[in-house]
């Protein structure tokens, strides 16, 4: 009796649960659809009005598909901080065909990476960097892939490390890297606040909001280097900006213009399926580097 009446109460529980998950999910499309709808009315031309979500955290999928549509480019990246891989912003790519690397500082991501992928490398194609990207390191990091897949220079960095990411971005153009276009994750600080962390190789995140920096602190920093924003997603988290002699019409914004809160009790985004790498693990293992 007590075993009947247990698993009953376990039923419940897991049906309770169940409808808890869906409400939640139902609020934040609903938020999600009154945002976009009120952006829309407001700035119909708005980059960020073209996400959604495949493999990335969030809506940064959609947004990095439009930004290429209407530039072209050599199909290429590289990601920075991205965990197990299997929620990062450039898997999707990765699927539909483009050449590139992740580097992930830590190991247990990696060996997760590595045994579902089932390779940590495919020459003109993808190569995995166990690594932590830091000032003195991220010159070699970057150049690195690019000669892994035989460009001067990379279409797409994405770069969230939590912690040193104005300072380590700042090196890598001080170093003349030019990807065309950045996709970077900025701090909860409206506009024009500047804020950043000190340098510290050795920081570890420590969960809290001391991380990264503001978005007009990458603005101005960027703008140095003649990179323009773009958007910033919905989510309140990713900034993307480009060359600006690569824009073409893409419209270059003021940072007040397309900022965007925090909006954590939006994130995760409901992703239906749980999602993994076999769909890049099966192109890898089918991959035949060009020959020109």
């Amino acid at each position: 009796m007590f075993g009947r009446l247990k698993a009953k109460a376990l039923h419940h529980y897991r049906s309770y649960m169940s409808a808890i998950g869906t409400s939640n999910a139902l609020h934040k499309i609903s938020e999600l659809r009154h945002l976009r709808a009120e952006l829309a009315a407001r700035q119909p031309s708005n980059m960020a009005l073209a996400g959604y979500k495949v493999y990335s955290q969030n809506d940064e999928d959609g947004i990095i598909a439009a930004i290429f549509e209407r530039i072209g480019g050599n199909r290429t990246f590289l990601e920075i901080g991205l965990q197990d891989g299997t929620e990062c912003n450039t898997l999707y790519l990765l699927m539909q065909g483009w050449r590139g690397g992740w580097v992930e500082a830590d190991p247990d991501f990696c060996s997760t990476i590595r045994n579902t992928l089932q390779t940590d490398a495919v020459p003109g194609a993808f190569k995995l960097v166990e690594n932590f990207a830091r000032t003195d390191n991220i010159a070699t990091l970057y150049r690195d892939i690019c000669v892994w897949v035989g460009v001067p220079d990379l279409a797409f960095l994405s770069l969230d490390i939590d912690g040193n990411d104005l300072h380590v971005l700042q090196a890598l153009l001080k170093a003349g890297s030019r990807p065309t276009v950045i996709c970077i994750e900025y701090g909860k600080f409206p506009i024009p606040v500047r804020a950043s962390v000190v340098l510290d190789e050795t920081r570890v995140w420590a969960k809290d909001d001391y991380f990264g920096a503001s978005l007009q602190s990458f603005v101005d920093l960027l703008d140095t280097f003649d990179y323009g924003l773009i958007t910033c997603s919905l989510f309140g988290a990713n900034a993307f900006f480009i060359q600006k002699e690569q824009a073409g019409d893409i419209q270059i914004q003021p940072p007040e213009n397309v900022w965007q809160p925090l909006r954590l009790h939006l994130t995760p985004y409901p992703r239906g399926h749980i999602p993994s790498v076999n769909f890049v693990r099966d192109a890898l293992s089918q991959y035949h580097e060009p020959s020109f």
